[in-house]
């Protein structure tokens, strides 16, 4: 909810009638708007949550470069008809870069984890966007200082960087979200990657799962499209992030969100360690990949040599797999005791 009322400011700091094409010193003044309203968005979605981070501190790197375009007299601002046109597509610029920011801020969890890689293509945009309008800007013309005129290439060189940079991507995160989304009857996830996943996109308790419920409410709205193959997934998996929570309340996206308490359940499971990630069973030849995970052998040989081709770029080398029963023993011990 505080997002909301964050958003709510920011959208009215984002509007004025220099959008029609009024004074060049109100359309600076709208931009240093946004990039203050963005500086006090908090709450980013874990996946993306470094990049908008990132982002933001870019953004207030250009607050100088405003600063100065403020105080020239607006007479020069208005001078010529290219000046004009590089202040206007640099806000264009910033509200797009705002606009993904509020995406990555109050979306659905699920979905933007899902839709990683376009998300990542939406923030490289941004960057071509920004750095496209700075370089458009008449500097000499403006008498911009040497030392924001260094600031601003410095900005340029970070959003030109940021665009080639490949971050590793969240390996078990994206190695179950294939486990939970696949059509393979042999490879259904159990609660074990459900509460990891829960975990990992923070959705374990009742409050965070309302409020992914009301941004898929908003995300079906959005789209016009409530039964796609895509939605259905998200709604299937909220489902199940509800059961494992304890909720019995069934997910309706076109109407309120329930407003009364819900009670968790508490159930008796084998834990977790004993069990092999993708079958769910209990591990007989346990082996430790290179990522750290354990897996019963036979499986996790028979998901590489099935799903290979489809593995991320930067996924490790599982050629040697290290026998695991000492770890095993020693689990067994502690979680005994």
């Amino acid at each position: 909810m505080e997002w909301q009322k964050v958003m709510e400011r920011g959208e009215k700091a984002g509007v004025s009638s220099s959008s029609n094409g009024g004074d060049e010193v109100c359309v600076v003044k709208e931009m240093m708007d946004v990039i203050d309203t963005v500086g006090s968005y908090v709450g980013y979605r874990r996946t993306q949550r470094k990049e908008c981070l990132n982002l933001v501190r870019r953004l207030k790197l250009l607050v100088p470069l405003l600063e100065e375009i403020k105080e020239i007299d607006h007479h020069k601002l208005g001078s010529t008809a290219g000046l004009k046109t590089s202040l206007v597509n640099l806000k264009k610029s910033l509200l797009g870069a705002k606009k993904l920011l509020k995406k990555c801020g109050c979306g659905s969890k699920i979905y933007l984890a899902m839709e990683s890689e376009a998300v990542m293509s939406s923030f490289h945009a941004v960057y071509d966007n920004l750095n496209q309008a700075l370089d458009d800007l008449q500097y000499d013309e403006l008498g911009i200082s040497d030392e924001v005129n260094e600031q601003v290439e410095l900005t340029r060189m970070q959003l030109k960087r940021a665009k080639r940079r490949a971050d590793t991507q969240d390996i078990e995160l994206a190695m179950d979200m294939m486990v939970v989304f696949s059509k393979k009857d042999d490879r259904n996830a159990d609660s074990a990657i459900i509460e990891r996943l829960a975990s990992k996109l923070e959705l374990h308790t009742i409050s965070d799962l309302k409020a992914e419920e009301e941004a898929v409410r908003k995300l079906v709205e959005e789209r016009g499209v409530q039964n796609s193959e895509s939605i259905q997934q998200i709604k299937d998996l909220l489902g199940k992030f509800r059961q494992i929570a304890g909720v019995d309340e069934t997910i309706v996206l076109d109407g309120p969100v329930s407003s009364k308490s819900l009670q968790r359940c508490q159930s008796l499971i084998i834990p977790h360690e004993f069990l092999c990630p993708i079958t769910m069973e209990i591990m007989v030849d346990p082996v430790i990949v290179a990522s750290g995970q354990t897996y019963e052998r036979e499986s996790i040989q028979k998901w590489l040599n099935s799903e290979t081709s489809n593995l991320p770029e930067d996924w490790p080398n599982f050629g040697s797999f290290i026998l695991s029963d000492e770890f095993c023993s020693q689990e067994s011990h502690t979680t005994m005791v």
